[in-house]
């Protein structure tokens, strides 16, 4: 455990050194840690933002308030995972902390706190570090109306995306050959499999890998429209029919989520909820590729966990920037 925290935090020699930090950093006092507190250490927004102190009761020779005090501790983070009883002494002192305007977290929540998504950890290859990840998407009373804003918005917007659809589909046909309209199979809520369409962008036979930087199988205009997302749009029938949703998890093909699916077993709860257009996972990592599976899973559970109008229409803002910033590099 000492190797561990010596590489993964801050050190520091309680009456020797001089702990610093600037004014947008905040100090976090950790009591206890575990496989949650180590992953978010190694973490980039974690260490842009924040700076980690471990506070061992059993070891250290001044006391929690002692801490708080000395260096000058902006929120308490307490590993519960692996905590069978907590001191007396050390309860009260979180309680003063917390009457003094001290954030406490738990690890967990604190994670989710500082990247707005859910810690997924995998302790063995079998085995998975689990906090309430079983009980997410429960409430489905907030999706019902979120079909009825679904069905409103696509209703007000047909008027607007068939004539870009139209577009799409003259220029495909004049820069191609083969079908102007792309389907393909993919797995939506309840794991059912369904149709989703588009423009077709790539040529008619490719090897139905991932598309990767520069591809070659992309057609003439495939790029633009792309770029454009005008070759989304007919996802709009997808959402009429009830397969899609506005704002949720990309719908995956069946043999990604089977092969997913063996990596992480939490994966196929992001089949909880319908589909998106676009989500959580989308507009946090817009380029993202296979690597970042893990990333994007845990975007999606954050978002399921979530879900609100408010949150939907954040993403729907985050979406239009994307499209825009995407589009002027």
């Amino acid at each position: 455990m000492e190797k561990i925290l010596t590489k993964a935090l801050v050190t520091m020699k309680e009456n020797k050194q001089v702990f610093k930090v600037t004014a947008s950093v905040k100090v976090c006092l950790f009591i206890n840690i575990s496989d949650i507190s180590l992953k978010l250490f190694s973490d980039k927004k974690f260490r842009k933002k924040y700076k980690a102190i471990v506070y061992d009761s059993n070891q250290s020779r001044i006391t929690l308030t002692e801490y708080l005090e000395k260096f000058n501790i902006k929120c308490i983070v307490l590993e519960t995972s692996n905590i069978t009883h907590l001191h007396k002494d050390i309860a009260n002192e979180i309680v003063a902390a917390r009457n003094k305007g001290i954030a406490v977290y738990d690890a967990h929540e604190f994670y989710e706190h500082v990247n707005r998504r859910i810690p997924l950890v995998r302790l063995k290859s079998n085995e998975y570090l689990v906090d309430d990840i079983f009980t997410i998407g429960q409430k489905q009373k907030k999706f019902n109306l979120k079909r009825f804003i679904d069905i409103l918005v696509s209703v007000i917007l047909l008027p607007i995306v068939i004539p870009l659809i139209i577009l799409g589909f003259i220029l495909v046909k004049l820069t191609s050959h083969g079908s102007v309209l792309f389907s393909q199979e993919r797995v939506g809520k309840n794991s059912k499999y369904f149709t989703i369409y588009k423009i077709r962008t790539m040529v008619s036979k490719h090897s139905g890998d991932f598309t990767t930087k520069n591809d070659l199988r992309i057609n003439g205009v495939g790029k633009f429209l792309r770029l454009t997302k005008i070759d989304e749009l007919p996802q709009l029938w997808n959402i009429l029919i009830g397969d899609m949703s506005l704002i949720g998890p990309r719908p995956e093909r069946p043999h990604f989520v089977k092969v997913s699916n063996d990596e992480n077993a939490m994966f196929d709860l992001r089949h909880l909820v319908k589909p998106g257009v676009t989500g959580w996972a989308q507009v946090n990592l817009p380029t993202a590729t296979p690597k970042d599976n893990l990333e994007k899973l845990e975007y999606d559970l954050y978002y399921i966990k979530n879900s609100s109008i408010f949150f939907d229409i954040l993403i729907i803002f985050k979406t239009i920037k994307i499209v825009f910033t995407l589009n002027s590099n």
